[in-house]
This record gives structure tokens, C-alpha cells and sequence, in this order.
């Protein structure tokens, strides 16, 4: 069969086409449009509608004829204009011709179903129309025929002025629908086929080109989220559905789905027939205001945690001082059961006395938005008024409005005692000025007596050594002569003995040599003793009076040097002496000699007989200071003499050891004049620790201490 050639039928046709785009660019027509439109063909390809036959954009004309246009892009069908007035250009230029045109849109779509063309089939019924006009004013035209033909174009007037009071209100329902600030679509059928989407909806869902479209195609995201089953079944069941705050993932321009909260209804659409046709959408994209109350929830959540966490009491009102929200701390430390302070209660916790001036300063507060700042005495959980400083600020939102009031309750009531006992400290010290000064002059006049004292009683010392030396002397050298005696005795009692034996008994003899030899010996070592005892009464006093001489010590050299010297008492002892590290210090030799060569010999001569003795010396540099131990594994001392061994004429250990009772006394006495301090600490049975502290410089002011 020989197939047809449509081309040349189209231009055959006798009447008008026009061929135009979905932008309402005019793509062809056949030689019957462009003999009605008296225009050539090159005139029109390329151009748009509007543009090829412009016309005042506010005309009924232009207006119907751009909404059957827009009718047909949108809802894809087929739209007819029975009558339009639209006046076309004279092929001179030479101005416009009003015509009557009768005008059928038709959409044409390709294999997919997309819109690709509109064709426009065109009628001139001017000619008509001017009949109908003059039928209606002559009277040349009678019978039955004019009747029929008047008649005929008083329907096609009448289905006209209709269709135009229709299409204004469909504009403007359009416009409205289009400008709705929620979002609206109407969705046909039970595929769920776009037919309408107003701008709110495009923006929600980031999509322009929906209608004509299923849900299902036009936003595939959707399905597995469960809204197409919520479409069946409104659909189904005809009855609506309502969502709040329902969260949807919509992929809009960008590849990552973002999240949105929406308020919606599906509402059902009844045909005539009383079945469901369809479903109408309608809501309100609600993420921003969801975001913001999360953000807000969250901004509580962690203001409460704060201020559940600090120890301060918190509390916040409303813009009018209704008091509505404590913090944990409030509870805890007023004892009273959560919400019984709200509104007004707070004020039932003060003290009766302070209750009318705090209600003052919170009125004034709410009434000028000044902040609010008082002491008042709050009910404690104990029952106890204690002393609270109030204070709260207002927030302003942006208009300068108070929104809310955030306040705080300090416990100042230890601090209200302390500055009153301070006040009453300061009134006492005022009225015992004079009291003081008196007995600082006294205590200066005391200080300068116990000076004098002392210099005397070191004086009397030196002088009483010096007077008891004299007769000791003397006893030591009648000692020396009973010697000498008794040694001619014993000479005399053997030439007795060789010559006449039986003259003197043998016990006679023994009991007075051993008698007289028992009587030197304690006479030599009581003088003995008084001597060492009076040279430690010289040597003390000396150190009184001797003016201290600074210099850098190597303290690892005069230890070495200490260990020497006693080396004859160690290795007797089986003791040994070990020597850690020592920091060097500036200070006077002599004094720091004395200081541990007495600690190390009082260490040695108390040793535990029957055990390996050991003695350790360390230091520790403190920064401004160094601190030195001696430590042992002697006897040990008994707690309650700590204090006791350092005072003279006290002895350090057993009675059953030698000593004066004035080593230790010296050794206090000397640190002391160093500027340090000396302690000890001991178990008894297992040793003792001596601990001096001292300046790691001393200067000549020192000797005034």
C-alpha cells in the first residue's frame, strides 16, 4: 500500500493549523493559516506566537488566549475557544485588523508521553459575527431563518460570555492556588497522577516538572519511606489522612536526600458517582520550626544539666515573675517538695522580716526591668534562716521586650558571721588600742630585761666555769699526789712484807690497796667529768657571744671530715658511716661542724650493742632552703621525750651512757641561730632521724636572731 503523504495533506487542508513548541514558538502551518492570517511563511517560522501577532497584554484576547495555552502545557488536554477577538496586523503594516477567530488547542506527545508540540486549528468567524451583530438590529432579516440563525448565535454568545466567567475564575483560582503559602497538589486516579502542583509544593519537594506525573515516578524516594501505601489507602477507604510533623527524606536538587518535617492531609476526591477520583494535598513544610524547637529543647537540656551541676540555687520566671523553674540545687538545699515554690511561694521561704522588702525590690525589678540584687535570709532544709544574696537579669528578645528572668541565690551566710565577727573584731581592737600599747611597751621593756638577763647569765657561766676550774684544779692535783702516795705505800708495804711477813696480814693489805685504788679512780673521773662539763659550759657560752661568719660550705667535704675523726669510735662501735648527696649551702662553718658532729657522735654512742650500727647523713634542696637528716638504727627515743632532749642538762638516750645533758641543747641553740629548725622522729628498738632545716644562705643580719 502506498503510503500517504501527510505533509501535503496537512497543506491541502482548508482550514488553518499552526504547529508551536511547549515555549509557544511557531514550528509550521499549512497555506490555509496563512491565508486567513494574510501572512507569509517566513514571517512566522522561528517566532513566537506573541511576538508574530503581538497584542496588548491586558486585552480579553490576549488574556484567553495565553490561558488556553497554559491550559493545555499544564493539564495536557485538549482546550477550545469558541470565541475570541484578536486583531491581527495589516499585511501593508499599516495598523491592526480586528478579527473573530473560533480556536481548538491540541497537545501532541511522543512515544514517552511528553508534551513536544501544540497544534492549533483556527477558524475566522468574523463574518459571522458581524452577521450576528446586524441580525440583532435589522429587520431585513424575518421568518423563521433568522429566527434559527439568531438563536444560534445567541447560544454560541451565551456558551462564550460562560466559558470567559469560567477561565477569569479559574485564573484566579490558579493564582490563588499558585500563591497559597502552604503547599497544595491535587493528585488523580489510583496511580496517584500529579495534575496540579502550586509553587509551595515545587519548593518542598525541589521539583518543577510534575504534573502528568505519578508520585511514584516524580519522586521515587518516597516509596520506601511509605507514603505511596498511605496514598492507597486513602484512596481505598476514602478517608482522609492527617500527619504532623512527619519526617520525609526529599532528594530536591542535590544527589543526598535532606530531611524535612511536614504537616499534611490527604484529603479523598469524590467523583459524581460517589467513588474516591483522586486525592488533594495540602500542608505546611514545619523544619524549620521542628529544628528550632529541637535546637530549643536542646539549648534546656543543657542549661538544666549546668545548672543542675553547679552548686549555686538558680531559678528563672516568665516575663510577668511567675516564678516556674528551680534547679536541683533550690531542692536540695531548701528541703521543700519540687514545684511548691512556683509563682508566689518563693516568698513564704524568706524570713518574716525580710519578706515585705523582697517582694519591693522584685516589684520594682518587673516594673523598670532593672536588675534585681538584695540579701535576704532563706529557709534552710535544717530549719536554720540562712543568709542568701538574691540576684537576677532579664533577657530581651529583639524588639526589646523581656522574655524571661534568670536569677541566682548564693549562700552568704559564713561570710555575713565572719564580716560581722570581723566588725566586732575591729570594735574590740578600737577599744584595746591603748590596752595594746601598753603591753607592747611592756612586752619591749620585758624583751629588753630577758636580754640583759641572758647576757648576764652567759656572763655568770663563763665566770662560774672559770671559778669552778680553780678548785678542780687543785683536786686533780691532790689526785695526782695520792697516786704518788699510794704507789710509796705499795713500795712500803712489799719492803715490810720481804722483811717481816708475818708483820701485816695479807687481807689488811689487799682491802687498803684496793680501797685507796677505788677511791682515786672516782676521784679522777668525777674530776674528769666536771672538767668536760665545765668546758661545755665555756664552749656554749663562747658560741653566744661569737658573731657569725658566712661562707660557702661543701657539705660532702666537711662530712668526710666528720667521718674521720670518727673513725677510731666507729670501727670500735662496728658502726658504719655512709654519706648520701648533700647540697652545699652558705653558712658558718664552725657553727654547721658543731651542729652535725654532734649528731653523728650523739648517733654513735647510742647505737644497739649486739648489732652492725649504721648511720646515714642525706639532703634534699628545698629552693630556698636545705633540709638535712641523720638517721640511725640505735636504741631509739621514746615519743614523749622529742621535746625533752633538747633542753639542757637533758640527756639524749639510757641513763647508762655518759653525757652531760648540754649536746643537743647546743645543737638546737646554734641551728636556731643559723635561721633553722630541728625535730626528731623514732620508734624505739629500731633507730632515730634528726632533721635540720636551714637557709641556704645566710647573710650577717642572721646574727640578730
Amino acid at each position: 500500500m502506498k503510503s500517504i503523504n501527510f505533509e501535503a495533506l496537512f497543506n491541502a487542508s482548508p482550514n488553518p493549523y499552526v504547529l508551536l513548541n511547549p515555549s509557544l514558538v511557531i514550528m509550521g502551518m499549512n497555506d490555509a493559516y496563512l491565508r486567513a492570517t494574510m501572512r507569509k511563511r517566513e514571517e512566522l517560522v522561528g517566532r513566537g506566537m506573541f511576538e508574530a501577532f503581538p497584542s496588548d497584554p491586558d486585552s480579553d484576547g490576549h488574556r484567553q488566549l495565553r490561558a488556553s495555552f497554559d491550559r493545555v502545557i499544564q493539564e495536557k488536554v485538549t482546550d477550545h475557544l469558541p470565541l475570541i477577538a484578536y486583531a491581527i496586523p495589516l499585511p501593508d503594516g499599516q495598523g491592526f485588523e480586528e478579527r473573530y477567530w473560533s480556536a481548538t488547542h491540541t497537545p501532541l506527545f511522543n512515544e514517552a508521553g511528553e508534551l513536544i508540540s501544540i497544534l492549533q486549528h483556527t477558524v475566522d468567524v468574523t463574518e459571522l459575527h458581524q452577521l450576528r451583530t446586524f441580525a440583532k438590529t435589522s429587520a431585513l432579516l424575518s421568518g423563521p431563518s433568522a429566527l434559527i440563525e439568531t438563536d444560534m448565535f445567541r447560544r454560541a454568545q451565551a456558551v462564550q460570555e460562560v466559558n470567559q466567567t469560567l477561565s477569569r475564575e479559574r485564573q484566579h483560582l490558579q493564582d490563588l492556588f499558585e500563591q497559597a503559602p502552604g503547599f497544595i497538589a491535587a493528585l488523580s486516579g489510583p496511580d496517584h497522577v500529579f495534575t496540579m502542583a502550586n509553587a509551595a509544593y515545587r519548593k518542598v519537594v525541589g521539583r518543577s516538572d510534575l504534573v502528568g506525573k505519578t508520585v511514584q515516578d516524580a519522586l521515587p524516594e518516597v516509596v520506601e519511606q511509605g507514603f505511596i501505601d498511605l496514598l492507597d489507602r486513602v484512596y481505598q477507604t476514602g478517608e482522609p489522612f492527617v500527619g504532623r510533623g512527619v519526617r520525609i527524606l526529599l532528594k530536591q536538587d542535590s544527589e543526598e536526600a535532606e530531611e524535612h518535617f511536614l504537616d499534611f492531609v490527604y484529603q479523598p476526591i469524590f467523583g459524581r458517582d460517589g467513588k474516591v477520583s483522586g486525592i488533594f494535598v495540602q500542608g505546611h513544610d514545619v523544619t524549620d520550626h521542628r529544628r528550632a524547637q529541637n535546637a530549643l529543647r536542646e539549648s534546656e537540656e543543657r542549661f538544666r544539666a549546668i545548672a543542675n551541676s553547679i552548686d549555686q540555687l538558680i531559678w528563672a520566671t516568665r516575663p510577668d515573675g511567675f516564678h516556674d523553674y528551680y534547679n536541683q540545687r533550690w531542692y536540695e538545699y531548701t528541703g521543700v517538695p519540687e514545684g511548691s515554690t512556683d509563682g508566689a511561694g518563693w516568698n513564704g521561704m524568706f524570713h518574716p522580716d525580710d519578706q515585705e522588702a523582697a517582694w519591693k525590690t522584685w516589684r520594682q525589678s518587673l516594673a523598670t526591668g532593672e536588675p534585681y540584687h538584695i540579701e535576704y535570709r532563706l529557709r534552710h532544709r535544717s530549719g536554720q534562716y540562712r543568709w542568701v544574696l538574691g540576684r537576677a537579669q532579664p533577657v530581651y528578645d529583639e524588639h526589646g521586650q523581656i522574655t524571661r528572668w534568670y536569677g541566682t541565690c548564693t549562700d552568704i551566710h559564713d561570710l555575713k558571721q565572719a564580716q560581722d565577727e570581723l566588725r566586732a573584731s575591729r570594735e574590740r581592737a578600737l577599744q584595746s588600742e591603748q590596752e595594746t600599747s601598753r603591753l607592747a611597751a611592756m612586752l619591749a621593756e620585758r624583751v629588753s630585761e630577758l636580754d640583759a638577763a641572758n647576757e648576764e647569765i652567759q656572763r655568770f657561766a663563763y665566770i662560774v666555769s672559770h671559778d669552778l676550774r680553780a678548785p678542780l684544779v687543785n683536786i686533780m692535783g691532790f689526785t695526782s699526789e695520792l697516786e704518788n702516795a699510794q704507789k710509796e705505800i705499795e713500795r712500803f708495804y712489799r719492803k715490810i712484807v720481804e722483811a717481816q711477813p708475818s708483820l701485816v696480814a695479807p687481807d689488811a693489805r689487799a682491802a687498803v690497796e684496793t680501797d685507796l685504788s677505788e677511791a682515786i679512780g672516782f676521784i679522777r673521773s668525777s674530776t674528769a667529768k666536771m672538767d668536760k662539763l665545765i668546758n661545755a659550759i665555756l664552749k656554749l657560752s663562747r658560741e653566744g657571744r661569737r658573731v657569725l661568719a658566712p661562707e660557702p660550705i661543701s657539705m660532702s667535704n666537711l662530712l668526710e671530715a666528720q667521718h674521720r675523726s670518727l673513725a677510731h669510735q666507729l670501727h670500735e662501735r662496728g658502726a658504719k658511716l655512709i654519706i648520701e648527696a648533700v647540697p652545699d649551702l652558705v653558712s658558718d662553718r664552725l657553727a654547721v661542724e658543731q651542729v652535725f658532729g654532734n649528731l653523728i657522735d650523739n648517733a654513735v654512742k647510742y647505737l644497739k650493742p649486739g648489732r652492725p650500727g649504721r648511720i646515714l647523713v642525706r639532703g634534699r634542696d628545698l629552693g630556698l632552703s636545705v633540709r638535712y637528716e641523720v638517721e640511725d638504727n640505735g636504741r631509739g627515743i621514746d615519743e614523749r621525750d622529742y621535746e625533752r632532749i633538747f633542753d639542757l642538762f637533758r640527756r639524749s638516750g639510757t641513763q647508762d651512757q655518759q653525757g652531760e645533758g648540754i649536746g643537743l641543747a647546743h645543737v638546737r641553740a646554734l641551728v636556731r641561730r643559723l635561721g633553722g629548725t630541728i625535730s626528731v622522729s623514732s620508734r624505739l628498738g629500731e633507730g632515730s632521724t634528726f632533721t635540720v632545716t636551714l637557709p641556704k644562705t645566710i647573710s650577717m643580719s642572721s646574727e640578730a636572731a
